[in-house]
């Protein structure tokens, strides 16, 4: 598998210096950052060196008093630590991998601006605290994408404190609701250019954030790829680290057509005998027993029985009762050998 442009191993000094700055107290997440790797990589610096990872979160099992929760939500509500959240996020954001931003609604908006040819940014950072969904470049104007979470009473009552602030420092706010914007995304944005008086740019500029995936990534893999289906032949696209066994199958059904009837190694036989070590099977059901008898019969029609395996089944039917239709059964039976024997 090809490594991405730019990708390089890390050095044995830069290696070190990981778990000189692990050891010394410092988390996960900042390594992560800093050194621009995934997580199984750091941990397998960590573990190499033998460190031992320091868990997340609360130990498995810990159960939580009410003076412990109020104490936590009295911590958690205070303007402090809202603040401190807040600079984390903006500081996390030019490395977060999932799609936390640039919703449904904002991508119609974003499709739009550019049919009108006004050029902007998003997610941009303003007075250090708020980051807005789209800025104009042309004039000081924030255009917010609002789903249905704003609609909360809390969600308004922080919305209408973020406003307040961006006005006083010069930025006019218009806010649309995913409803207005699915129905005419157009007509959002020539409300915004009537009330502001904009015109077309000659150069429009559409700077949309898009470093949590793509080739920007570090992590970047190069996209989906085409492969062939080694069973039935067909060509589908798939990211290559989904790929990277010795065969190539397009789906499970395939997959299982193709390794029916391969003999298992000896290494996949001790595999699945310490899968199944220690697990403790329930009764079998009345259908799994009757389609276990149904093989076995169909296994031994026809052959003859041996003596042993008679004195066996005489033995342990010995003395017990039979049943008015085990009766009717014996007796049937009988009839017809006798009126084979007579003809």
């Amino acid at each position: 598998m090809s490594k991405p442009k730019g990708w390089r191993p890390l050095t044995e000094a830069e290696k070190q210096e990981i778990v000189a700055r692990y050891t010394a107290g410092e988390t996960m997440l900042t390594l992560l950052t800093e050194y621009r790797r995934a997580k199984p990589i750091i941990r397998a610096v960590l573990q190499e060196a033998g460190v031992a990872i320091r868990p997340a979160g609360y130990p498995k099992g810990t159960v939580w008093s009410n003076a412990h929760r109020e104490a936590h939500r009295k911590a958690t509500s205070t303007p402090e630590f809202a603040e401190k959240s807040r600079q984390t996020l903006i500081k996390r954001l030019p490395t977060m991998r999932g799609p936390a931003t640039n919703t449904a609604i904002e991508q119609r908006m974003h499709d739009a601006l550019m049919k009108a040819g006004i050029g902007f940014t998003t997610q941009s950072a303003l007075l250090d605290r708020y980051l807005v969904d789209i800025e104009l470049h042309q004039a000081r104007v924030v255009i917010e994408a609002d789903g249905a979470q704003h609609t909360l009473r809390e969600q308004k009552a922080k919305d209408a404190i973020r406003d307040e602030a961006l006005t006083i420092a010069g930025y006019r706010i218009f806010r649309f609701t995913g409803g207005e914007i699915n129905r005419d995304a157009a007509a959002c944005v020539r409300t915004v250019i009537d009330a502001c008086g904009l015109t077309p740019d000659q150069e429009p500029v559409y700077e949309i954030r898009t470093r949590f995936a793509g080739p920007a990534h570090p992590l970047w893999k190069g996209g989906k790829q085409e492969f062939t289906c080694e069973q039935c032949g067909t060509v589908f696209l798939a990211q290559p680290k989904h790929r990277s066994g010795k065969h190539v199958y397009c789906n499970r059904q395939c997959a299982n057509d193709g390794k029916r009837g391969q003999k298992l190694t000896e290494e996949h036989r001790a595999k699945v005998a310490a899968g199944l070590t220690g697990i403790k099977r329930g009764p079998l059901t009345a259908e799994t027993k009757a389609k276990m008898g149904a093989g076995v019969s169909a296994a031994l029609k026809g052959k003859p029985k041996t003596a042993e395996h008679a004195a066996k089944v005489a033995a342990a039917h010995k003395g017990k009762p039979k049943s008015a239709e085990t009766r009717a059964k014996i007796s049937a039976t009988l009839k017809a050998r006798n009126a084979t024997l007579s003809d």
